[in-house]
């Protein structure tokens, strides 16, 4: 078994930010980085409609939406095995809106990269 290391933990959460601070200015090219190019992402709206399906989603919705400068976060790392980690981000005040999100993430060529997002807009 191999050890994770405060390194990994560090590049993840810089990863995480990344996405942070895309919402936080309402613009996706801040938070592209911290994406693999074919990551999806699925979850379900507050009236309970299901959104689904690339990345691209979710930088459209940013980009529409602006700036979350009242955005309140948390980052909790919840799991990390190698070359696989699972992120818990709790974002409050994303324009009205809290989310819980859940980030698979996945080291590709010596980087950390979010390969899966999971939402619950509540």
């Amino acid at each position: 078994m191999s050890r994770t290391t405060l390194e990994d933990y560090e590049e993840i959460v810089n990863v995480l930010n990344g996405y942070i601070e895309g919402n936080i200015s309402g613009k996706s090219e801040l938070m592209k980085s911290s994406f693999h190019k074919d990551a999806i992402m699925y979850g379900y709206t507050k009236d309970g409609n299901l959104s689904e399906g690339s990345i691209q989603n979710l930088y459209e919705v940013v980009d529409q939406s602006g700036p979350a400068q009242n955005l309140q976060f948390r980052i909790d790392i919840l799991d990390v095995a190698d070359t696989i980690a699972m992120a818990r981000v709790i974002l409050e005040n994303a324009h009205g809106a809290t989310y819980t999100d859940y980030h698979q993430l996945l080291k590709v060529d010596g980087e950390w990269k979010v390969i899966a997002k999971l939402f619950h807009q509540h």
